[in-house]
């Protein structure tokens, strides 16, 4: 069943992602639901309605993101995303960005925000390339997790490594859970128009029933992926987690702007270089050999080690707070 609030040719439908009963989208459906170009590796730009899974791929990927998801509880706290009326009373700049993984990061005067794509409010778009096909060995159990709402546990009901679909089918859900979020209030739907974070054609009462659809039956917290338990997270914490955990990586001069987002919020070699000290420090061998030639000086041992830790410590918890 398709939930359509409009008869208007040039307007998508907005609807929950149910499996429709119409017929497959056609290229030029295709062509006015997604952008006009999009990026498949490093040289590689063409369109997206001609390689859709790859385009999908792309535009929700969170890898990059998801290898600090250890540390999300220092960026963050795990409740929804606060309205966009909010953001801009807190005097958050909104910053446009199309990234997944860039989605809600915050500094102290800007929060970078990903618009709500097209695709994402038409019905079929979602039947034909997020939900599972039934040719996937997975599909069955894939549907019963999603439909009784426990996808961001670890239950499977299969031996078979699920598809790719299951991945996207979180990160789309809860990029919508973030959105429900965002534009409660018609002034915060007035801030996304402002900013072109929803589509031209979009109005308010649209939207209210689209919100309905998905909160109905309360299963739509269970579907989303761990990252949007959270809400914003802090950019320049999250630079300073990603320079930690590869310290040597970011001391190189070509290393550090492909592991950050947005270089220069919260970047210092300060917790860089301390990292990578006590690294050494407490490597195996190069501790034996450091350790050895200041036996007779074991104070000076434990200042250079204690303050590597302050400093690594001082930069997750404060540097996040002055940038």
């Amino acid at each position: 069943m398709t939930f359509c609030l409009t008869t208007n040719k040039n307007k998508v439908s907005f609807a929950i992602p149910m499996k429709p009963k119409e017929s497959a989208l056609t290229e030029d459906e295709l062509r006015s639901l997604l952008p006009a170009s999009f990026r498949n590796g490093s040289a590689w730009v063409g369109p997206p309605h001609n390689r859709v899974r790859y385009f999908l791929a792309d535009d929700l990927n969170m890898k990059k993101l998801t290898e600090a998801s250890a540390y999300f509880f220092l960026l963050g706290k795990v409740k929804s995303p606060r309205p966009l009326h909010y953001q801009q009373a807190l005097g958050l700049e909104i910053q446009v960005s199309e990234r997944m993984d860039t989605h809600l990061l915050w500094t102290k005067r800007k929060i970078y925000i990903k618009p709500f794509p097209r695709y994402l409010l038409e019905p079929k778009f979602w039947s034909e390339y997020l939900d599972c096909p039934k040719s996937c060995p997975y599909a069955s159990d894939f549907r019963l997790l999603r439909e009784s709402g426990l996808m961001r546990r670890s239950a499977q009901f299969s031996q078979e490594v699920p598809c790719e679909h299951s991945r996207l089918w979180k990160c789309a859900m809860g990029f919508v859970y973030s959105y429900v979020a965002l534009i409660a209030h018609e002034s915060d739907f007035a801030v996304a128009k402002s900013h072109r974070l929803v589509p031209d054609s979009l109005e308010f009462h649209e939207w209210k029933l689209f919100v309905d659809r998905m909160l109905r039956g309360g299963k739509l917290y269970g579907q989303i992926d761990q990252r949007f338990t959270y809400g914003e997270l802090d950019l320049a914490r999250l630079n300073t987690v990603m320079m930690l955990r590869r310290p040597l990586r970011y001391l190189s001069p070509w290393g550090g702007d492909a592991d950050s987002f947005f270089p220069g919020h919260g970047f210092s070699p300060l917790p860089a270089l301390s990292a990578a000290l006590a690294s050494v420090l407490f490597s195996s061998e190069q501790a034996k050999a450091f350790v050895t030639k200041l036996k007779e000086n074991k104070f000076a041992v434990l200042v250079v080690v204690f303050g590597c830790l302050w400093a690594i410590l001082y930069s997750i918890f404060f540097i996040g707070e002055r940038s």
